[in-house]
C-alpha cells in the first residue's frame, strides 16, 4: 500500500475480509441513508464554515449527479424528507453551535509515517481530509448522529483512533501538537424534539501519537502477509455492506 487513510484502517480493523471486498476487490455499493445524509451535512457545512449557502451544498449533494455507485444512495430513500431535515438541522446550526473560526475548511493532507520517537518509518504515506482547522489550533470533525441514545457516546476505539491520526497530521504539518481534538456532533431531530449541536473535546498528548503511528505499523503489517480475505471478524455482518455477497459471515 502507499497510502493509508483512517477510514481503511477502521474497515480493517472491522473485519480483514471486508477490507479486501472494498479495497482489494474494489467492489463499490450505495450508501446507507446514514452514510448519505452524513455526506449531505457535511458538504452543508463546508458551504457554511465558507461561508457560503449550506442549503446549496445539501442540494447538490443530495440530488446532483453522483459519479459512481458509491455515491449514490440505497434504493428507496426519501431525498425529500433528508433535504428538510437537513433545513431544519441549519436553521439552529448558527444558533447553537461552537463559534470556530476557521483556518482550513475540509483540508486535505498526505504526510509521512514516521515515529515522534524512535523516528522508525513507514514505506507509506498517511492521507486524509480534516473538516476544519482553526486559527487556535483546534482540529475539528463533524459527526451526524440520528439520536442521543445509549451507543451515542460509545465509539472510543474509533474515534480515538481518527483524533490521534488527524492529531498526527497536524503535528507533521505544523510542528506542534493540536490545541485539542473536537467531535462536533450534528443530532437529528424528529417528530417529536428539534435538532442539537454538541461537542466531545479530546486533549492529545505524544502518546496519541505515537499509539496512531503503532496501529498504522500493525495493520500495514497484517495487509502485507496478505490476512485479508481469508480472515474474517464477524462481529460486524449485521452493519456490513457486503453480507449479502460474503460467503464467511455469521
Amino acid at each position: 500500500m502507499k497510502r493509508i487513510s483512517v477510514t481503511k484502517i477502521n474497515t480493517y480493523r472491522d473485519c480483514p475480509r471486508k477490507f479486501w471486498y472494498s479495497y482489494d476487490m474494489r467492489i463499490l455499493t450505495p450508501k446507507s441513508e446514514g452514510y448519505f445524509f452524513g455526506s449531505a451535512i457535511h458538504t452543508g457545512l463546508e458551504d457554511y464554515y465558507n461561508r457560503k449557502d449550506p442549503m446549496q451544498g445539501i442540494a447538490n449533494a443530495l440530488f446532483g449527479k453522483k459519479s459512481s455507485i458509491g455515491e449514490e444512495a440505497k434504493e428507496g430513500m426519501d431525498l425529500h424528507k433528508l433535504h428538510k431535515e437537513a433545513k431544519r438541522i441549519f436553521d439552529i446550526y448558527p444558533k447553537q453551535a461552537t463559534k470556530f473560526k476557521p483556518l482550513l475548511v475540509e483540508h486535505f493532507f498526505e504526510v509521512p509515517l514516521v515515529h515522534p520517537e524512535t523516528k522508525e518509518k513507514l514505506p507509506c504515506l498517511f492521507v486524509g481530509k480534516m473538516d476544519l482547522v482553526t486559527k487556535d489550533g483546534i482540529v475539528v470533525d463533524h459527526k451526524t448522529a440520528g439520536s442521543k441514545g445509549n451507543g451515542f457516546w460509545l465509539f472510543e476505539r474509533r474515534n480515538r483512533l481518527q483524533a490521534s491520526g488527524y492529531a498526527y497530521a497536524y503535528f507533521m504539518k505544523y510542528g506542534k501538537l493540536p490545541s485539542k481534538f473536537v467531535y462536533n456532533f450534528i443530532i437529528k431531530g424528529n417528530t417529536r424534539r428539534e435538532p442539537e449541536v454538541e461537542t466531545k473535546d479530546y486533549a492529545i498528548t505524544l502518546d496519541d501519537l505515537c499509539f496512531f503511528f503503532d496501529t498504522c505499523k500493525e495493520v500495514l503489517g497484517a495487509i502485507v502477509r496478505g490476512e485479508t480475505r481469508n480472515f474474517t471478524d464477524t462481529r460486524h455482518c449485521r452493519w456490513c455492506n457486503y453480507k449479502d455477497i460474503c460467503s464467511k459471515g455469521g
